[in-house]
């Protein structure tokens, strides 16, 4: 009897570790990232997990930036924060919230204000003066977002 447990019990963990596991998509990326606190301009991945969105950035073979944003927090490396903490302090304390997720995912920012459809995509111009002074443009396989105010330059380009 102790056999047949030992047998199943072996059975059930090699079952375990040999189970299909659903690959996750990633894109193939070039990032620019310029902020006056983190600076980065090499390939990427992308990963679209869900809920969950994950850029890593590597430099020599080497991941120089992981950056997974859930909907309630912000990863970078292994140091957790909620969106507004990191906007506070990467980005701007007067982006909202939801900024880095629609950014990553190629969705209007700031609600859709001052946006423009164009044929391949969109632009959005949007001006706080003093806070913030941001052009926004989605075109095709591009994502690229400049602040002159707050000197922050976010490009992403897929690798076709």
């Amino acid at each position: 009897m102790r056999k047949i447990f030992v047998a199943l019990i072996t059975l059930w963990i090699l079952q375990g570790c040999m189970g299909e596991k659903q690959a996750v998509p990633q894109e193939g990326i070039f990032v620019v990232w310029k902020t006056p606190v983190m600076k980065y301009v090499d390939q990427g991945f992308f990963y679209h997990e869900g809920e969950r969105l994950r850029l890593e950035i590597y430099a020599s073979g080497q991941a120089a930036l992981k950056l997974t944003v859930t909907p309630t927090q912000v990863c970078t490396g292994g140091l957790c924060m909620s969106k507004k903490e990191f906007n506070l302090r990467y980005l701007s304390a007067h982006y909202p919230e939801t900024l880095l997720s629609n950014l990553l995912e190629a969705q209007p920012i700031f609600g859709g204000e001052g946006m423009q459809k164009e044929a391949e995509g969109f632009t959005q111009k949007i001006v706080k003066p003093g806070l913030y002074a941001i052009e926004y443009r989605v075109f095709n396989d591009s994502i690229v977002f400049l602040d002159t105010i707050n000197h922050i330059v976010i490009k992403i380009k897929k690798e076709s």
